[in-house]
């Protein structure tokens, strides 16, 4: 029983959020179909119209948001209602829009750092304007949990691997990491 409800759970994480995504878009293409009906005579069907209408609408946000009064209206939305999401910071830097990539630089660089003797796998997830480095040490087997340490740039040696399976490895307790570490 119990693993049939972790089944449940686990299919309705997939699920649940396509149909949301899918839902929203059909009610959206139905109201603009039902908009476009009066205009779709000379057209063709309304749903060819409401598809047109929904393209060059995306495109036309697209456009908007890409714009120099885009973007400013986007930071000030980020500011005032966003930054206040708790996590949404770490889903934005996930993402590669991180403070580093602000500056040209990468969002959250995977990396070895010195602690002890030894070198812990971590996130680099900032840098000083001294060169010090802002780095996570995530734990395993949840890499979503650790601590922040601020290194000298000799500590921590970057890493030039793929983000998502650096945190795959270190959360099946390091199994994969030594291949990950070695093609760098």
């Amino acid at each position: 029983m119990k693993a049939l409800t972790r089944a449940l759970l686990d299919g309705a994480m997939v699920v649940l959020p396509i149909g949301a995504v899918v839902l929203l878009v059909l009610g959206i293409f139905n109201r603009l179909e039902r908009a476009a009906d009066p205009l779709s005579g000379p057209f063709g069907h309304p749903a060819i119209v409401a598809a047109v209408v929904l393209t060059v609408l995306c495109a036309a946000i697209g456009l908007a948001i890409r714009s120099a009064a885009g973007r400013r209206t986007r930071e000030v939305l980020e500011a005032l209602l966003l930054e206040r999401i708790p996590g949404y910071r770490l889903a934005k830097a996930f993402t590669g829009d991180g403070p580093l990539l602000e500056r040209g630089g990468r969002a959250m660089r995977p990396a070895l750092a010195a602690i002890e003797e030894g070198q812990c796998p971590a996130l680099v997830m900032d840098e000083f304007a001294d060169g010090r480095l802002l780095v996570f040490v995530p734990g395993s087997p949840a890499p979503m949990s650790g601590a922040v340490y601020i290194f000298a740039p000799d500590k921590v040696v970057l890493l030039d691997v793929p983000l998502l399976p650096f945190l795959k490895a270190i959360s099946s307790w390091g199994l994969g990491l030594r291949e990950i570490v070695e093609r760098r």
